[in-house]
């Protein structure tokens, strides 16, 4: 009975506090399949993470998929402009990622926990993962890539 006490004693502490933690990154929670291959952070020039970028693979049909995730310094649950985009390279280097892909996907909008999910069929090429969010004005945005190559 102490212990239960104590553990309801320390849940009421952490809802008080207003900290708010994101949900874990389930492929299936975030409209990808596959496993979680990769995670990148989403930093403003700061520092600050503002979002997480989680990559998956299904291997059954060879996609990609990524979402951006905010985090509770990035607003988690303020509906603010978020965006993951994913594209398959044609070679292993940035500028067959970006000028020379293949496939892009993109999703950005005014989103309160994550954007996307995007995806690509990229077995056997490189790929380039990229995410922002702009929480009370200031943006933080990171690209990733060429990876999984």
């Amino acid at each position: 009975m102490r212990k239960a006490l104590g553990v309801l004693a320390a849940t009421a502490a952490v809802i008080a506090s207003g900290v708010v933690f994101a949900p874990a990154a389930s492929a299936a929670g975030y409209g990808c399949s596959g496993s979680q291959i990769d995670t990148y952070p989403v930093k403003t020039d700061g520092g600050t993470q503002y979002a997480t970028i989680h990559l998956y693979y299904d291997s059954s049909t060879g996609k990609n998929c990524a979402v951006t995730v905010v985090t509770t310094a990035g607003g988690y649950g303020t509906s603010e402009t978020t965006m993951a985009s994913i594209s398959e390279c044609s070679g292993t280097t940035l500028s067959s990622c970006v000028g020379g892909a293949i496939t892009r996907q993109a999703d950005a909008g005014s989103y309160q926990y994550y954007a996307g999910p995007v995806s690509v069929p990229a077995a056997g090429h490189c790929i380039l993962v990229s995410g922002s969010r702009t929480h009370n004005g200031v943006v933080a945005g990171d690209q990733y890539g060429p990876v999984h190559c």
